[in-house]
């Protein structure tokens, strides 16, 4: 169980974890969909959030990293994430985030209000192409996927922020996150995805509308962030 301690940091599985959290080393892949803004509403009833939309649409991302050093040690992520807004702030809203270790489960749950859960992962994130196999810890598809880019690598050192959404209890966790990224490479709907059945992220990915092909896919070959305290505003 994770404690907050007089300081501000925590104890999560016996170690001190302080705040922000790094990444020093990921890798990461992503495509992005847009969704329907009408068939996605239910997956942020009850949470005070309210989905961003373009013409009844919505930005869905389905992201996969590797984290190969940081705070939170190494392990692979598959993570879905829609586009929100709350109280004039706009951000992602995790929806689902598979981890494939128990420490950083416990301390994205307690610190953020992250939706983690625990599954097995197999990750390939090389180059211009990265390819995915998830399944639950009792070996059942969650789902597969495939995403390719094109070749060339855009050679700069790319800057981002961005506030992480997250709803508990009463509240919606406001997390900033400040990084930046190299290794970029950017393509067109090129990726294909398999879903499994009765498990709700490959349900709810099926619900709006997958599988099908992304307007983007990106792969970045290093990554690096620092994830804040978050902040609870009420709803």
């Amino acid at each position: 169980m994770a404690t907050l301690l007089d300081d501000g940091s925590w104890e999560v599985q016996g170690r001190r974890l302080t705040l922000p959290v790094r990444i020093t080393d990921a890798s990461a892949a992503l495509a992005t969909y847009l969704v329907r803004t009408s068939a996605a509403s239910t997956l942020v009833e009850d949470t005070g959030l309210s989905l961003v939309s373009i013409a009844g649409r919505t930005p869905l991302v389905l992201g996969f990293i590797t984290y190969r050093a940081g705070d939170l040690d190494s392990y692979h992520e598959v993570a879905v994430a829609l586009l929100a807004r709350h109280r004039g702030r706009v951000g992602p809203y995790i929806r689902q985030m598979a981890v494939t270790e128990s420490f950083t489960l416990e301390a994205g749950r307690a610190l953020w209000g992250l939706p983690k859960w625990l599954a097995r992962a197999e990750l390939n994130l090389t180059g211009r192409t990265a390819t995915c196999r998830l399944t639950e810890t009792s070996g059942a598809l969650v789902l597969t996927a495939a995403l390719r880019t094109l070749p060339w690598r855009i050679p700069l050192t790319l800057p981002g922020t961005l506030t992480a959404l997250a709803p508990r209890d009463d509240t919606v966790l406001a997390s900033k996150l400040r990084g930046r990224v190299n290794g970029i490479r950017f393509g067109l709907r090129g990726a294909e995805v398999t879903l499994g059945t009765g498990n709700p992220m490959a349900d709810e990915l099926r619900a709006v509308g997958l599988p099908r092909r992304p307007i983007t896919t990106l792969t970045a070959d290093h990554l690096e962030f620092a994830m804040a305290a978050a902040t609870p505003l009420p709803r």
